[in-house]
Formats: C-alpha cells, structure tokens, sequence
C-alpha cells in the first residue's frame, strides 16, 4: 500500500453534498488540527475550496453541480506529509441505473475495487422524506459487496449522512436510518471492512466534516504501521539467530560449499533492521496522534439511534 497515494472514491447522487462536503473538509483541515494540516499543490484548487468554505460559514451553499470535483491532496504532520491521498468524486449513471452491467456501473465498479477508501454519502432529509431515494442506496449497497472482495489490506468505508442539521424530528432519522440498514449492515460486517457512521453538517456551525476523511487516512496509517512493527519483529529475529551463526567456521564451511554466509545474511539484515527502525519510528507517532485526533474529532457526531444502528468496526 502506498500511502503517498492513497485512492479515495466518493459516491452519492448528485445533490448529496458532496462537493459542499470537499470544500468544509478542506477547509476546516487546511487551518490545522493538533499538528496535522490539509495541504494541496493545487493552488487555484486550494483558493477555490477555500472560498467556498468561508461562504459556507456565512450560511451561503454552493448550488448543485453535475461537475466532477479531483483532489489531489496530503495531510502533514508538522511538515511531514504522513498520507496523501486521490478524492474522486464519482458522478455516473451507476447509483441509478437498473441495467446490472451497463457502462457506467463497469466504470465504476473498476473505480471501486481499486479503490483504498470509500466514502458513501447519504442525504439525511431527502432520505427521510423521499422514498425514491431508498433505491440508491440498495444499488449501493449491490456495487459495495461486488467490490469489497477478499485482501488482508484493510477498507474503510464511512457512511456520511449529510444535511444532518435539516433532521430534527427522531423519527425521520427512524426513516432514514431504516433505509440504510443494509448499508450500515456491510459498514459493521468485519473482514476488509474497517466502517463508521457520521453526521456531517457543513454550514454556520459545521460538524463532523473531518471524520470521513480522518476515519479513512488513521486507518490506513494504523495498518500500515503495524505492518512495519511486524517487518521490524522479523528482522529483530533473523539478526538475532544470525548473530550467533556467524563465524569464522560457517564462513570458511560457506565459501567451500559456494553459498552464502551467516556473515553476509547478517549484513543484510541488519540493514534491514535499522531500515524498519526507522520506518517504525516514522509512522508510530504520527499515526497515534491521527487516531486521537480522529476520536476528538468524531465525539458527538453519531447519527441519532435509528430502526438499524450496527457496531462499527476498527
């Protein structure tokens, strides 16, 4: 997994909010959080998501967009860029198309099984109030499972119900939260799936607009710096167990039989050693201080208790 270019596929009909979203994550992230700041080397990308969301802080709303939004983007630690990552905001035919292999869904599907994170984006009002919608998030749903797969490499899936502020009533969020059971069902399944629920408002007073994003790079970082722990506990052996190999006697034995040396294999490993020390010893910190900012981050921002609320896992 390469975490200087992490895939991001957002998905969610075209009025979700999802380029309202981009723009008060970008935002709110660009100022810094606890040491960690969202940087881009977009500039005009930068200004323009930056513009949008000082309007979004005087209550004004971008209006709806058929436009694509990319963004090319890193989080720093300090001024060390610890996950970048690709967000593609998909807008297709695929959510609302009956066809099972239309082009579309082909398209996307692609997007999705190479895909290191997925953010599905949900319209909390509309969903409580439109029926119609219900369908949406059953093709969701379908392209999900057919692109979730087998892999031991981790698959954050968030689950961010937008306009949350517009839901005040228990039980339209009953409504709503019945209409993604199955959703929310797939996000708690375990397996590949590391999923969690959150709900996003972007306006005067935004909440929950870092948490898809930081759900997504914590975990992804966390993985990957236990896998680099794991690589150091292997060299840490094999130095070990060379260590008391290596002598004069294995050497001379070695070259007689052409192969070669404890001594040699020794070398390797342990600049292999020092190599995960220092692999280790770069992402430890960042990715502990990312998991407590996560959790700052996501208090107070679970979707009220609905018909169908699952364990998320981690």
């Amino acid at each position: 997994m390469d975490l200087t270019n992490l895939r991001v596929v957002a998905l969610g009909h075209s009025s979700a909010g999802k380029s309202t979203y981009l723009a008060a994550m970008f935002s709110y992230l660009a100022a810094g959080r606890k040491g960690f700041r969202m940087v881009t080397a977009d500039s005009g990308t930068a200004s323009q998501l930056k513009e949008t969301g000082k309007l979004l802080g005087k209550g004004i709303y971008p209006p709806p967009t058929s436009r694509s939004t990319d963004l090319e983007a890193g989080l720093e630690y300090g001024r060390r860029e610890v996950a970048g990552f690709h967000w593609t905001d998909y807008r297709g035919g695929a959510l609302t198309s009956s066809a099972a292999d239309d082009p579309e869904t082909r398209k996307l599907l692609k997007r999705l099984t190479k895909a290191d994170a997925v953010v599905v984006f949900a319209d909390a009002h509309r969903l409580a109030t439109d029926p119609d919608s219900h369908d949406e998030v059953r093709r969701t749903v379908v392209l999900l499972h057919r692109a979730v797969g087998d892999g031991s490499t981790p698959l954050p899936i968030v689950l961010a119900y937008t306009k949350s502020d517009l839901v005040t009533d228990p039980a339209d969020w009953a409504r709503a939260r019945a209409a993604t059971a199955p959703l929310e069902e797939l996000i708690g399944s375990g397996g590949r799936v590391r999923g969690t629920t959150v709900a996003v408002s972007c306006g005067r007073s935004p909440r929950g607009v870092a948490v898809p994003v930081l759900w997504c790079l914590s975990t992804l970082l966390a993985h990957e710096a236990q896998q680099a722990q794991e690589r150091l506990e292997t060299a840490k052996e094999f130095v070990k167990d060379l260590r008391k190999e290596a002598n004069g006697i294995d050497s001379m034995v070695s070259w007689f039989k052409g192969v070669e040396s404890a001594a040699k294999r020794l070398k390797f490993w342990e600049e292999e050693l020092r190599e995960s020390k220092e692999e280790v010893a770069g992402l430890r910190r960042p990715a502990q201080r990312l998991a407590r900012l996560l959790e700052r981050e996501q208090r107070g921002t679970a979707p009220p208790a609905g018909a169908s609320a699952p364990a998320v896992t981690r």
